[in-house]
């Protein structure tokens, strides 16, 4: 018996002494978030980012003086790095003049020969004789439909090469941003989004690769053609096409945003409830170190979504200046051929004034087209980091 109740006594001793000992020990051993954050980085692997990031560099929109991807995403996490809507506009500005001096001599030259085409019309009223203005307008016409088609042809490979950009960066940028997703607990978001989203970005960037840009170009053919002559009528398949480029681009819009606020919804609330009880489980059953590794993960998990956030944002970066050059390109030779077709309409024939304003209406589509792919991976990105960010909130 007396053997008993000492084994007894050894066995609560040997439970018992540790737990006055635990708690003061474990507050003594956080980790620090800095050297947490530094490891982070050096560990993030961002190789596949440079091709893109150097190319913008040496096209003059370096926000980064000189610097690597990393290092930009380093900058922003320790908060050295800022760029204010003064600097962000200057850039903007910088890039529409680029764009517009070569541009503007271009339409120059069309409204030099539209005001002869007019001088020629105005003879042929005087002389009476409808031969010689048609021949004269089918010349002047024709030295403009060259021009057009030099300008336009020039607009449609840089919007084709800008949407293959987006498109292949957006794939290098989407299994990162979902892998530090899973790391900061997000495992059913990640799960989801993966095949969804995946599938959608290489659909979409397809879709407006291979299909609008084709269908933009026919449409653009039909303008040319329809003013030839007066006896052309195809003004109204022209339109068409437009109607039916617009139709498509509002579509896909709408699925590709409606999945992502579909998938966003369902998983966030789920993933932050799955890390409470991994935290809960860890603080509750597992002794002495419990509490411990309990507050590691809260900062391991910190750490992680700040490096999430300044990977997103520098992926925004390059997305929206991957959009720039193309999309400020494209708009001034819309805003261009517009404001050719209302200063001609007094002085020239009407057919040259409709077909300029009906080139301006399919470059309005291209330029749609650009911006509209990069504001769906603006979103898709914007998702990604709201989702783990929410999860944090959650907590």
């Amino acid at each position: 018996m007396r053997k008993m109740i000492l084994t007894m006594l050894l066995v609560l001793a040997l439970f018992v002494s540790p737990a006055y000992a635990a708690p003061a020990e474990s507050e003594n051993r956080e980790a620090d978030p800095e050297d947490i954050l530094t490891d982070q980085i050096d560990e993030l692997n961002t190789a596949d980012w440079e091709p893109y990031w150097k190319a913008l560099q040496d096209q003059g929109m370096d926000i980064s003086e000189g610097k690597s991807a990393k290092e930009m995403i380093r900058k922003l996490v320790t908060g050295q790095f800022t760029l204010g809507w003064k600097d962000i506009l200057d850039r903007i500005l910088d890039v529409f003049f680029r764009e517009f001096r070569p541009n503007l001599m271009l339409m120059a030259k069309i409204i030099v020969i539209a005001t002869l085409c007019g001088l020629f019309k105005n003879m042929n009223d005087s002389f009476r004789n409808p031969s010689v203005g048609e021949v004269a307008y089918f010349a002047c016409y024709s030295i403009i439909v060259i021009l057009i088609l030099q300008s336009l042809m020039s607009a449609l490979e840089i919007g084709k090469t800008g949407i293959e950009q987006m498109t292949e960066f957006m794939q290098v940028l989407y299994p990162i941003l979902l892998a530090m997703l899973t790391a900061v607990g997000n495992v059913t978001t990640s799960s989801v989004l993966q095949p969804a989203v995946g599938v959608l970005v290489g659909i979409v960037g397809t879709l407006l690769k291979d299909i609008m840009i084709p269908l933009i170009t026919l449409s653009a053919v039909v303008h040319l053609i329809s003013y030839i002559s007066d006896r052309v009528q195809i003004k109204k398949l022209g339109k068409l096409l437009n109607q039916i480029s617009v139709w498509i681009l509002s579509f896909v819009f709408t699925i590709f945003v409606g999945v992502l606020t579909i998938q966003g919804a369902m998983t966030s609330s789920f993933d932050g409830l799955s890390v409470r009880t991994a935290k809960f489980a860890l603080d509750q059953f597992v002794p002495v170190v419990g509490k411990m590794l309990s507050q590691s993960m809260d900062t391991i998990i910190g750490c992680s979504i700040l490096l999430k956030n300044a990977a997103g944002v520098t992926g925004l970066i390059i997305i929206g200046m991957l959009c720039l050059a193309p999309g400020m390109k494209i708009l001034t030779l819309m805003l261009l051929y517009k404001l050719s077709s209302a200063l001609l309409e007094p002085i020239t024939d009407q057919r040259i004034v409709d077909c300029l304003d009906g080139i301006g209406s399919v470059l309005n589509v291209l330029f749609i087209t650009v911006v509209g792919i990069a504001l769906m991976f603006f979103l898709t990105v914007a998702l990604i980091i709201g989702t783990g960010n929410a999860s944090l909130m959650g907590k």
